[in-house]
């Protein structure tokens, strides 16, 4: 039966395993490394964290909640600002697909979010904890007053009881205000 040449369709057994071997060829690996980094994350955290939550991403800039962002890390250079209160957003999780339940946190489908807020030299200018309404994106407006013409850079991550995120990668960015 094994040296007969093929003809014809593969019948649904041999489908199903293939897409088997496949799958479980890919998901090994991948679990592999995804169980190490997380553990090399929640290790290097410390604090009795149990958890390790997704890192926020897409951390952008605007010059106010009502102005377009700058996307960090872009291929268009660093984000600069004309306002000495930015909004400072990342998103914290990837939408759910239509059809299926989100799972809430402790706080219902709410996260506590911090944002650092450093001058270029790493001197911290802020630091602010906030609880996001929303399980996707946070945002935070600084105050005005706090940021002058200058370098600075910003990061934030997601704290939830006995869970933490990794921090973003910083975003730098420059004020330039008239």
């Amino acid at each position: 039966m094994w040296n007969k040449p093929f003809r014809g369709r593969p019948g649904r057994a041999a489908l199903a395993l293939a897409a088997a071997l496949a799958l479980a060829g890919a998901a090994a690996p991948l679990s592999a490394a995804l169980s190490t980094s997380a553990a090399d994350a929640a290790e290097a955290q410390g604090g009795g964290r149990d958890r390790l939550l997704p890192t926020p991403g897409v951390p952008r800039i605007s010059d106010g909640p009502y102005a377009g962002f700058q996307l960090c890390g872009s291929a268009a250079g660093k984000p600069v600002v004309t306002s000495g209160s930015p909004t400072l957003a990342a998103t914290l999780e990837s939408v759910a697909p239509p059809g299926t339940v989100e799972t809430p946190n402790a706080d219902g489908n709410r996260h506590k979010v911090v944002f650092e807020v450093d001058a270029a030299d790493g001197k911290q200018i802020v630091r602010k904890q906030l609880t996001s309404d929303t399980s996707h994106d946070a945002a935070y407006q600084l105050p005005e007053g706090k940021l002058t013409n200058g370098e600075y850079r910003w990061r934030a991550r997601v704290t939830d009881a006995d869970a933490v995120s990794e921090w973003t990668a910083w975003c730098d960015f420059t004020v330039k205000r008239s």
